[in-house]
């Protein structure tokens, strides 16, 4: 008998060390640092779930009280958007999509300058110092304490889940 309740307690304590959902939101508006591996996985386990829930349960506070002062807004990005990708300081991206037979196909890549010859369909592009683009699935926005003046927003930030949305046959080509 006396085992079971120390089990229970230390269980309960255990728990209680940290809420993942208050561990969320802080990490969510940091940029997920270091230390929020566990946070990050439980974000996208709850987005990828089905159905979807929303990024961020319930978060209790220390007096058991629910804390929910923070806005919070994401949204999946298809390869078929230029959004879904990024290029480093100094370059731009290079963003074309295609249809064919029920096949969309999207090329992507960074560059640093171009030439163009000739006009029309006919011209020919040619594109100098390429490389490949970081990709993106999801973006967030959190706001903590909103219309306080400890008000905190990141702005809106671009992740990769390793999950793709974005319906029927999509194949991504980059540099």
């Amino acid at each position: 008998m006396m085992g079971a309740a120390t089990l229970f307690t230390s269980s309960v304590q255990a728990a209680g060390d940290y809420d993942i959902d208050c561990k969320l939101i802080l990490c969510l508006a940091g940029g997920f640092p270091a230390g929020c591996t566990d946070a990050w996985e439980h974000m996208v386990d709850r987005i990828t779930s089905v159905p979807p829930k929303s990024p961020i349960g319930l978060c209790l506070m220390s007096d058991g009280t629910a804390y929910d002062n923070y806005d919070v807004d994401y949204g999946w990005l298809s390869a078929t958007s230029p959004d879904a990708f990024s290029c480093p300081e100094g370059k731009q991206l290079h963003h074309e999509v295609r249809n064919e037979d029920r096949r969309t196909e999207v090329r992507a890549f960074c560059y640093t300058s171009s030439i163009s010859y000739g006009a029309g369909d006919g011209g020919t592009t040619v594109y100098f110092g390429k490389s490949a683009p970081d990709r993106h699935t999801l973006r967030t926005h959190i706001v903590v304490e909103p219309g306080t003046d400890a008000a905190y927003s990141p702005g809106w930030q671009q992740w990769d889940t390793g999950v793709q949305y974005g319906g029927g046959v999509v194949t991504v080509i980059t540099y």
